[in-house]
């Protein structure tokens, strides 16, 4: 006697692949447009002309536009979260100058993967809006968090300027990120591509020149 096969878990399996991989198109093309225009900016109908994918299918996996940006937002911080983390693995067992070095180079490098990041927060940061204490409160706060912790760790060494380690995060994030997020305007300035590895390396030896003390 045979038996008979149920393949309904398979088949679920299958259509959970493919829900995700329609989730993935569609907030690989909402992040750069959100990080470029703003949430006002960016409609859900850019978003759609951008992924291929028809307004109803957005909806239906994001309920709203707010859904998408903070899917978008999640997906985003995931990305750099873990990039820091693995940059960061070169930190091990250094000490002193050498880590803080290793540190600052973590951070801009992850800054030159995904330069989204601080363009979504330049878009945000300029209003005060429910969105963003979301987003300070759910993504940023933890990150600002550890870093502000490593300015004063820093300034105890003696190795950064004194000041408000709150406010030099914000010198600092500025001086770390600007070539990248603004790299139209960088590159029409100096004739070269920040995105260049030669450049970034460049700009991170400079970083590192003007902040720590040897």
């Amino acid at each position: 006697m045979s038996m008979k096969t149920d393949t309904r878990p398979a088949r679920m399996n299958e259509r959970d692949v493919q829900r995700e991989a329609t989730q993935s198109r569609i907030l690989d093309a909402a992040i750069p447009l959100f990080a470029q225009r703003g949430f006002a900016g960016a409609s859900v109908s850019d978003v759609a002309r951008a992924c291929g994918s028809p307004v109803p299918l957005i909806m239906y996996h994001f309920k709203s536009k707010q859904g998408l940006w903070e899917a978008a937002v999640e997906r985003l911080y995931g990305r750099v979260n873990a990039h820091l983390a693995r940059e960061l693995e070169q930190t091990a067992g250094l000490s002193g100058l050498a880590f803080y070095k290793a540190a600052i180079r973590a951070h801009i490098s992850t800054l030159a993967a995904h330069p989204e990041h601080m363009r979504l927060l330049l878009q945000e940061g300029a209003e005060h809006t429910a969105r963003l204490e979301w987003l300070i409160a759910n993504h940023q706060k933890p990150m600002n968090d550890r870093i502000i912790a490593l300015i004063g760790s820093a300034q105890g060494e003696g190795l950064i300027a004194s000041g408000d380690p709150e406010h030099l995060m914000f010198v600092l994030s500025g001086a770390f990120s600007l070539p990248l997020v603004l790299a139209p305007e960088y590159q029409i300035l100096t004739g070269k591509n920040p995105a260049d590895s030669r450049q970034i390396e460049a700009h991170i030896d400079a970083c590192l020149e003007l902040i720590l003390k040897a």
